[in-house]
């Protein structure tokens, strides 16, 4: 499955302490390989944490306009 691969790919270049920004709606994947989470929406930053921060209802929160973390 190409996504695996993509996500193998981003772990290994974690490991390697390249930095990768990683854009992606799959709320499962982006925690599966995040160190650091950014939420935007319309545009705008609305939150910046440590992944292990943020829970996914937390980040849906944020992403759509409800109260968030």
């Amino acid at each position: 499955m190409l996504e695996g691969k993509v996500l193998d790919l981003v772990r290994k270049l974690r490991e390697r302490g390249i930095g990768i920004v990683f854009i992606s709606h799959i709320l499962q994947e982006v925690f599966a390989v995040a160190d650091r989470i950014v939420i935007l929406r319309k545009g705008e930053k609305v939150g910046d944490f440590p992944a292990a921060a943020l829970t996914v209802d937390e980040a849906v929160k944020l992403m759509v306009g409800g109260e968030g973390a």
